[in-house]
């Protein structure tokens, strides 16, 4: 249903970078100047199963009826999926799983073998984007708002309170394991809503 390549949208260049790009901008970030030379080798595929296997960054753009559909980075502490608008390459919706927690300063990774929805964020005229603490049982979801009121831009921030037990989604088998995190419909549809 999806054609994959190890590609990454650049907002600066308002364009999908080719693999070997991507590839090479993956090294750089991960060893600045000093790439070892066996990575020079590697093809963007190699890469991503390398970086799966040892909590490294690398990203997958999902492509459906030909058209970009999804960027999926995954780095050692998240999985971030950017969501392209159907008629332009610019993303409108942000989905982000967190593998872990800061405790005291020390990421630490679930031990649960899942990764939490922590992060939803859409993006249009205004902006919405709601956080959800794993940690927490009491005001566990925030919302951050811009809304237009008399014509005026204003900011909206509530907390609320939600049973997130079904915030918890299975860590990925392998390197492309993210298709069912895709269908963000159904997703929310399993998500509780936040009580007044």
């Amino acid at each position: 249903m999806y054609k994959t390549e190890f590609s990454k949208y650049n907002g600066l260049m308002e364009k999908i970078m080719d693999e070997q790009t991507t590839l090479e901008v993956h090294l750089s970030t991960e060893f600045s100047q000093n790439v070892p030379k066996k990575f020079l080798k590697y093809t963007p595929d190699e890469w991503a199963r390398y970086a799966f296997e040892n909590d490294l960054e690398y990203s997958i753009n999902y492509y459906k009826d030909e058209k970009p559909y999804c960027q999926v980075t995954i780095d050692s502490m998240s999985i971030k999926l950017n969501f392209y608008d159907n008629n332009i390459l610019k993303h409108n919706l942000m989905i982000i799983f967190s593998k872990g927690e800061i405790v005291k300063g020390d990421f630490e990774v679930y031990n649960n073998n899942k990764n939490f929805l922590k992060q939803i964020s859409w993006y249009g005229d205004l902006g919405k984007t709601l956080l959800f603490y794993s940690n927490k049982k009491k005001d566990n979801v925030f919302l951050k708002e811009f809304v237009k009121e008399n014509d005026k831009t204003v900011l909206i921030e509530q907390f609320g309170t939600a049973d997130l037990s079904k915030h918890w989604f299975d860590t990925p088998k392998d390197y492309l394991d993210y298709e069912a995190l895709l269908d963000y419909q159904n997703l929310f549809n399993e998500l509780p809503s936040v009580p007044a």
